[in-house]
């Protein structure tokens, strides 16, 4: 089974390095044809080697192809998921890579029943902690003559007390329990102040970082995160020093959570991280000269924002709209394609005048703004803060407040690019996943075309509707933030866990910190800073206030 996996990645670093890339885009003709649309192997040799040609191969996966082109296509890709792994798996039509796939693929359970090479495949720490300790023994019988390490961790696990076992194993044993098992076990069995001699053995890795953070984001682990009560951070990162500060403050420790803060923000390499270390002195020590500080940040996010708001300072150096040139020429530009989108990102890592020129040309038609904003922010290194707000003739219908709530969303997620592709294959101008666009193609009874995501209507309407479901349960727009990137059920966990739900002199800040996923944390607060701006820019009638959010967000878990 080892070698099939071998083999497998084997081919595919050969044929990726005989590839001849060019960076020619999907005719407009090919791609606006959407329901007919086929891949070619011979169309893919031609793309650039992206994250978009691996949504397209992933696609073509899913068509009619033989073995050979199966693996002929997995060799064309940039990073091999397992969803593409187990696509291509169907299709190469192998005794042994479909055996490696049921492996990986089966619940905890099935895997005891089957052998060494399958459990080892399949189960990870966090499968194994699904299992009994009569089953756990099982599985270690197996695994143990070839995988002895591996049956260690799993005798870990299956131990009376795990974390007298765990304190006492090797560094990488020690951080493969604690960093790769759930939050449920973690709570249950691992919740301990770590021991001195085990600090000092751990503290000097890289992982201790990793550490830290899982401790201190769940509340549930309290007495783990006292084992970094005044820990020397000299050598950890902005974000850990922040960490630390953060675990001071929920043990009362005001002084020595002022002194992770200045140095965090010292660390920090953004003024991002500069504002948020700055805003939590405020919050500590209430001196107005922190205030001032981030009030004169030319950064927009929801620490400098809010402080303006607090002392009454205007925005400024913003941008709501943008003057197109006038361009007789059709432009050939394709909006809805990938990769054009991919080639402009290749091809403007240098912006001058002249080539600003070249593209206000190219981007001329009110459907290319987002594009043409790319470029401006390139341009101008970021020093603008551009709020256009594209597609109003799909959102007429809308409400100002969902209005706004879809552009801050949008301008989070793609940058209202419609071509737009993540690593995790969201798609368009508001990143909706393949399998949340099918669901919701079924719902309005719609056939299900994974290529019209690319089409900013079709993108904006599914966006609605998913937005219109979250609504049902939610009533602000930083928890449909933290709903939409992490899912509703990652969000209500984090409730379950403690957050949101108590109300003292640092929430609903705290909680806000203390989201455990590092992409959800920050992409709720630049949500909520997006929706800020722009609610009080559709509505400049009403002054929309952050504070009347942040009064609200720990009573909203009492309704």
């Amino acid at each position: 089974m080892k070698k099939i996996l071998c083999l497998v990645f084997i081919t595919t670093f050969i044929y990726a390095n005989n590839i001849e890339t060019n960076k020619e885009s999907i005719g407009k003709k090919t791609i606006d044809k959407q329901q007919g649309f086929n891949i070619t192997l011979d169309w893919l040799e031609q793309k650039p080697k992206t994250i978009t040609k691996d949504f397209y191969i992933l696609q073509y996966l899913k068509q009619d192809i033989t073995p050979d082109e199966a693996s002929k296509a997995l060799s064309m890709v940039k990073y091999v998921s397992n969803q593409i792994f187990y696509a291509f798996a169907k299709k190469f039509n192998h005794d042994e890579t479909t055996a490696v796939v049921q492996c990986m693929q089966a619940s905890a359970k099935e895997l005891i029943n089957t052998y060494d090479d399958c459990i080892k495949a399949g189960l990870s720490l966090y499968k194994a902690t699904k299992l009994s300790q009569v089953e756990l023994n099982e599985a270690i019988l197996k695994v143990k003559d070839k995988y002895p390490t591996f049956a260690n961790k799993l005798k870990i696990l299956a131990s009376s007390i795990p974390f007298t076992k765990t304190i006492s194993t090797s560094i990488d044993n020690f951080y493969d329990i604690y960093l790769k098992t759930g939050s449920q076990f973690k709570m249950d069995f691992l919740n301990y102040k770590l021991p001195k001699s085990t600090l000092n053995k751990i503290k000097k890795d890289k992982r201790v970082e990793t550490l830290i953070k899982y401790s201190i984001t769940n509340p549930q682990l309290d007495l783990l995160s006292k084992s970094f009560l005044g820990i020397d951070d000299t050598n950890f990162k902005s974000l850990t020093s922040f960490f630390l500060a953060l675990n001071e403050i929920n043990n009362e420790n005001l002084k020595q959570a002022l002194i992770y803060l200045s140095n965090s923000y010292k660390k920090a390499y953004n003024d991002y991280g500069k504002n948020r270390a700055i805003f939590w002195k405020y919050l500590i020590t209430y001196d107005k000269k922190f205030l001032e500080e981030l009030s004169s940040s030319n950064n927009l996010d929801i620490y400098s924002l809010y402080a303006k708001e607090l002392l009454n300072k205007k925005l400024h150096n913003i941008v709501y709209d943008i003057s197109l040139k006038q361009n007789e020429a059709i432009s050939t530009f394709n909006t809805n394609d990938p990769f054009s989108w991919v080639d402009l990102i290749i091809n403007s890592k240098n912006i001058n005048k002249e080539k600003l020129k070249e593209y206000k040309t190219i981007f001329s038609k009110e459907e290319t703004k987002p594009y043409l904003v790319y470029i401006l922010n390139k341009y101008y290194k970021y020093t603008k803060h551009y709020f256009i707000t594209p597609y109003k003739n799909y959102l007429n219908e809308y409400s100002i407040e969902r209005k706004a709530l879809i552009y801050a969303i949008a301008r989070q997620e793609s940058g209202f690019v419609p071509a737009s592709i993540s690593t995790a294959f969201a798609q368009g101008v508001m990143q909706i996943m393949p399998f949340l666009s099918k669901h919701i193609a079924k719902k309005l009874d719609e056939p299900y075309n994974i290529y019209k995501l690319f089409d900013a209507k079709t993108n904006l309407k599914y966006a609605n509707y998913h937005l219109d479901n979250l609504e049902k349960n939610l009533d602000n727009p930083l928890f449909i933030a933290y709903s939409y990137n992490g899912g509703y059920g990652y969000f209500k966990y984090q409730k379950k866990l403690g957050l949101f739900t108590k109300n003292n002199d640092f929430e609903p800040f705290m909680s806000m910190e203390l989201i455990s996923y590092d992409e959800t944390r920050e992409y709720g607060k630049k949500v909520l800073a997006n929706y800020y701006i722009y609610k009080n820019h559709l509505d400049n009638k009403n002054e929309f206030k952050l504070s009347s959010i942040f009064e609200n967000l720990i009573e909203s878990d009492q309704n």
